[in-house]
């Protein structure tokens, strides 16, 4: 039985505390992570990581097939919790064409059988989650893989963070029939992703998002006219550099100065740490605005729906 989201968004830390045994894995070349929505997330993390950490040229995929540029001296990891993922299932078949090494992250399904079949690398995790829940149990092995530094210390600094739940229904309330306008610097672009994402799937609501300096380029100009249903947030490192800094206080005082915004700052100090931080977060704020629109964050019916009109692929 598939528990809540409710249920799986409050064990988010306890997921994240899970003891695994993967092994350390030494790459050369590039690593491409081939993923879609909830089971991709964390190829998207690791992809901003990797601008920032020594941990190899790294790239999401979000897509059917490989990308042109991938060769036969490149590594592939599938991530897909159901093992049934359409065009994850794609890319794995275009990535064993092409020679790649391939591995996989994943509870079974077609991807768990095209793993034995051709005797690739298998990570199985445990089931009955929703993809989007699962994120943790998805991200650590992958951590594990790549030999990722200081596991342990950050997944203990992402868990001795406050997780007020009044200040998150106090963040939802403010929410409420507006479109939220999420805004972050690059490393945190994973984190403005998700709480975009968990709006949308969990609260059934509209939600948009872009970084800091590239929104100042483009996006700015939407805010010269007045937008009373729409919200900016701001999400911070609270250790950002102080170009981004100087950003984001601008912004407030000339797009967003007779704007009402949000402020989140994330106290953790290693940056996968803050992500995760930034991402529980969000997560928590997508349940309680769930709760005050009166839907059920767990469904998404309109997603069943698509899949069914495409013959289910």
């Amino acid at each position: 039985m598939t528990t809540s989201i409710e249920e799986d968004t409050k064990n988010f830390l306890e997921m994240f505390k899970k003891e695994i045994s993967i092994k350390n894995n030494s790459y050369s070349n590039k690593i491409l992570i081939s993923g879609m929505g909830g089971s991709g997330i964390s190829g998207r993390i690791m992809e901003a990581i990797a601008q920032y950490e020594k941990i190899g040229e790294i790239f999401s995929w979000n897509n059917y097939e490989m990308p042109k540029w991938i060769s036969s001296d490149d590594n592939v990891i599938c991530i897909s919790y159901s093992g049934n993922t359409a065009e994850t299932l794609s890319a794995a078949n275009k990535a064993h064409e092409i020679g790649c090494k391939i591995e996989v992250i994943t509870t079974g399904g077609k991807l768990g059988d095209l793993a034995d079949k051709h005797n690739w690398n298998k990570t199985k995790i445990e089931n009955g989650h929703q993809p989007r829940a699962a994120l943790p149990l998805l991200l650590k092995p992958l951590l594990y893989k790549l030999n990722f530094p200081d596991i342990d210390n950050i997944v203990n600094e992402v868990s001795r963070q406050a997780y007020d739940k009044g200040k998150m229904v106090e963040i939802a309330s403010k929410l409420v029939n507006k479109v939220p306008c999420i805004y972050t610097e690059p490393l945190m672009e994973p984190v403005a992703y998700r709480w975009r994402c968990q709006i949308q799937e969990n609260a059934k609501q509209l939600a948009f998002h872009h970084v800091i300096p590239e929104m100042n380029h483009n996006e700015i100009v939407g805010w010269t006219k007045s937008n009373p249903n729409m919200v900016p947030i701001l999400i911070r490192r609270s250790d950002e550099k102080g170009e981004i800094r100087n950003r984001f206080e601008a912004l407030k005082n000339t797009a967003w100065r007779n704007t009402n915004i949000e402020e989140i700052y994330v106290q953790s100090e290693k940056k996968l740490a803050n992500i995760m931080e930034g991402i529980f977060i969000g997560d928590l704020v997508s349940i309680e605005l769930a709760k005050l629109n009166e839907v059920d964050p767990t469904p998404v019916e309109v997603i069943e729906n698509l899949k069914k009109e495409l013959g289910g692929k």
